[in-house]
């Protein structure tokens, strides 16, 4: 693969994956409109192994909590585990009707500025007044039913998550967090159901770009990560909204 088009893609992943935009929309259009070839399952794997690197650096200290089984460690491993299971069962039994019939322009269009507007109006209504140390079972699962949607190209899986959480009236900070120790299995499972189908298939080959467009996913995601959780209560979720809108709103005039 051309080192533009790795550099390109890896920057594309890595602010996309936790920004409230939807990777997946991004990485759809993107061989539509451009002649980017299509980068093949071990290069997509690459890349979101890079995000979950990244994320897991970022919240090293969450993660020694996990580890330890301190009373934070406990509440993330139970937030982490019960929020997780929705997301592969419905991956499992939609996985067809997405691939065939939800990946068109219209529907990530649609669902890019639905689902901006559910963010806009999360934010404006939310109280602030629960953080993530007293978060229930009952709010954990529900988050995970609203993960789900993020199967839908358009969605996006952070900023769904984040709206949930918001809608819960938990801070920004902690919806963020949520989102990103959620989006730790929610990688790990989908790069793991496509490495398995590429191993029945013989097809696992790693080269050298895969390595890099690794490496340097890595390092977009956590500059990403540091910048969002950085400006999110001196920007608010604004710019994303507004990139949303504008972005599924020129989609639907072509």
């Amino acid at each position: 693969m051309d080192i533009l088009n790795i550099i390109i893609l890896s920057i594309i992943q890595g602010i996309t994956e936790f920004l409230p935009i939807s990777s997946s929309s991004h990485l759809i259009l993107l061989p539509m409109f451009t002649e980017f070839p299509d980068q093949g399952i071990m290069f997509d794997i690459a890349l979101h192994t890079g995000s979950l690197f990244a994320v897991l650096i970022y919240f090293r200290k969450e993660i020694k909590n996990i580890l330890q089984f301190s009373n934070n460690g406990k509440r993330y491993i139970k937030l982490i585990i019960i929020g997780s299971i929705p997301l592969p069962i419905a991956g499992l039994l939609l996985i067809d009707l997405i691939a065939l019939n939800l990946r068109s322009i219209e529907v990530i269009a649609v669902m890019t500025i639905t689902f901006a507007l559910l963010l806009l109006y999360a934010d404006n209504h939310n109280k602030s007044y629960k953080d993530i140390t007293n978060i229930s079972t009952k709010i954990i699962i529900i988050i995970g039913l609203f993960q789900t949607l993020a199967l839908v190209p358009g969605v996006s899986r952070s900023g769904i998550v984040i709206t949930a959480a918001l809608l819960f009236n938990y801070n920004r900070n902690d919806a963020i967090k949520i989102a990103f120790l959620l989006s730790i299995p929610a990688i790990f499972m989908a790069s793991s159901y496509n490495l398995l189908e590429l191993s029945s298939m013989g097809s696992v080959v790693i080269l050298s770009d895969h390595l890099l467009g690794m490496i340097l996913s890595l390092i977009v995601s956590y500059l990403t990560i540091y910048f969002f959780v950085a400006t999110i209560n001196k920007i608010s979720f604004s710019p994303y909204i507004i990139y949303r809108i504008l972005l599924g709103t020129l989609l639907l005039t072509i």
